[in-house]
């Protein structure tokens, strides 16, 4: 078994498509009625339209799945990123063990992280 695709759930198509083509600058590999799909390094990240966004609670503290964005520089992504209007859960990057990472929701609630590797 391994990690095929990438798979989210998004209430409006089209603010979809601004969101992860306009601002985290995924190429748009293929539309229909129903989906998008974007590339994303290996693998195809696929938004399938459901009737209702998600809640943001409890982040960190409940299970769930967030995918993670790899960035060569969690400062300047962060900037960018905020600059454009994305809402970071956190007024500033944090670091964990192996990673510096800021976490953020897109329109629809789903959470997402970017994060740079710590240099071994």
């Amino acid at each position: 078994m391994k990690l095929g695709m990438l798979m989210i759930f998004v209430s409006n198509l089209d603010k979809a498509k601004d969101f992860y083509c306009n601002i985290l600058n995924f190429p748009l590999k293929a539309e229909s009625e129903t989906s998008l799909t974007f590339i994303s390094g290996r693998q195809d990240l696929i938004a399938f339209k459901c009737a209702s966004d998600s809640l943001v609670e409890n982040y960190s503290q409940t299970a769930r799945s967030v995918f993670v964005f790899e960035v060569d520089s969690i400062s300047g992504e962060f900037s960018e990123l905020k600059q454009k209007g994305v809402i970071f859960l956190h007024d500033k990057p944090s670091e964990n063990e192996f990673c510096f990472y800021a976490a953020f929701r897109d329109p629809f609630g789903n959470i997402h992280e970017i994060a740079e590797r710590k240099k071994l």
